[in-house]
This record gives structure tokens, C-alpha cells and sequence, in this order.
């Protein structure tokens, strides 16, 4: 990034409405500093971004996240925040010579200010984008571990699923050949009955002819000679 893009972004960063050239600003009582932007990073809807693509307008997000921040925790005073606006109302390069003319006029507004109290409050604003920083990169973390563990339990009744399902396969298949062995073995059963009971039905019949020719022979005697006691003797 070019120096001027760097005073651009910087200006940017820290820019809040306020009339050009007029550094000073009505001292409110600061809120307490939070360790949080305005709503959980990692839960809200992100920018579009190209699959595969750059990452810059997450980044874009989350800086104006903190811009915000940044505000909502301005510190009464004129201290490195209005010192940084006033500076790039100069110029978006500041040469060295602004920087003095702005902090000269700065003593005007402010006669305690020093370069030590305007490094102590620009060490106030990193700590708390270090701070808020790391709360939501943890929320990541803790985020993608918790997600991670969800994936794993997903997968691990996905897997108890599947194994539970190939051992009934298994168990259906071993049936399933147990039935088709034993319709086998009913079918050739089948096709044999008749040969099983063809020679019985053939000894039933061959004793059921003789019993009729044995009867006939029998009411035949019977009939001649009772046909010859009614002739002889009647």
C-alpha cells in the first residue's frame, strides 16, 4: 500500500463527523469499554464473497466493526483520535512539520496534552482492538471446535449406521440363501412326489383288482350252486 493510500485509510479509519478545521469537540462521558463489536462476527450473515476468491470485503467488514468500536469508546478530551482526524484535515501524507503544527494547535485546545498522554491513548485504542480482536478470533476457534465436534458425531452415527445396515445385509443375504436352498430342496421334492407314490398307488390298485376278481370267483361258485338247490331240490 502507498504511503498516500495509507493516510487515506488511516483518516478513514478514525474519520467522525466533524466541521473542517474545527478540532475540538464536545467532552461526553465515555462508555465503558467493551470487549465486543456490535454483534457476534461469526454468527452474522458475511459479506458476498467469490468462492475462492479474496477475502477483503470480510476484512472490510470487521474494520468497520471496529471503527465502530473504536468511537463508541472515544475518551474525553482531545486525545490521539481528534489529534489523527485534525492531522489528515491537513494532509492524507503528513509531513513532519504538520504533525507539530497540529499538536501546537492541539496545546492550544488542551494545555495539559503531551506526546506521552496522545501515545497513552493510541496504546488505550490497540489494546482494545487487540482485545476485541482476540475475543472474536477465539469465538472462531471455539466455533470451529464446536463445529469440528458436531462433524465428528455426524459422522461417527453416519458410520454406525452404515455398519449396522451392511451387518443386516449380511444377515438378510445369509437368509436369503438359507431360503433359496431350502426352495431348492422343496422343488426337487416336488418333482419326485410322483415317483414316491406312483409304486403304492400301483400296489393299492393291483390289490384292489384282485379283491374284485376274488369276489367274483367267489359269488360265482356261490350262485351255481345255489342255482342247482333250487333245481334239484325244490
Amino acid at each position: 500500500m502507498s504511503e498516500k493510500d495509507k493516510g487515506f485509510s488511516f483518516r478513514q479509519l478514525f474519520f467522525r463527523d466533524t466541521e473542517v478545521g474545527t478540532p475540538d469537540k464536545s467532552v461526553q462521558k465515555a462508555e465503558p469499554p467493551v470487549n465486543n463489536t456490535q454483534d457476534d462476527y461469526f454468527t452474522g450473515k458475511a459479506p458476498q464473497t467469490p468462492v475462492g476468491g479474496p477475502d477483503q470485503p470480510l476484512v472490510d467488514d470487521f474494520v468497520k466493526r471496529l471503527q465502530n468500536l473504536i468511537n463508541q469508546n472515544n475518551q474525553p478530551g482531545f486525545d490521539f483520535l481528534e489529534f489523527t482526524e485534525s492531522l489528515f484535515e491537513e494532509k492524507q501524507n503528513p509531513s513532519p512539520e504538520v504533525y507539530k503544527t497540529v499538536f501546537r494547535i492541539a496545546q492550544k485546545i488542551d494545555k495539559s496534552l503531551t506526546p506521552a498522554k496522545l501515545l497513552d491513548s493510541a496504546m488505550f485504542y490497540k489494546d482494545l482492538v487487540q482485545r476485541t480482536a482476540e475475543t472474536e478470533i477465539n469465538k472462531g476457534v471455539s466455533k470451529k471446535q464446536g463445529l469440528q465436534s458436531e462433524k465428528d458425531n455426524e459422522k461417527t452415527n453416519l458410520d454406525n449406521g452404515l455398519k449396522d445396515t451392511r451387518a443386516k445385509i449380511q444377515q438378510l443375504t445369509k437368509q436369503i440363501q438359507e431360503l433359496q436352498n431350502q426352495e431348492l430342496a422343496l422343488t426337487n421334492q416336488l418333482q419326485a412326489i410322483d415317483q414316491k407314490y406312483d409304486s403304492r398307488f400301483i400296489d393299492i390298485d393291483r390289490k384292489v383288482n384282485a379283491i374284485r376278481s376274488a369276489k367274483e370267483q367267489v359269488i360265482v361258485s356261490i350262485v351255481d350252486i345255489e342255482a342247482g338247490i333250487k333245481s334239484n331240490l325244490s
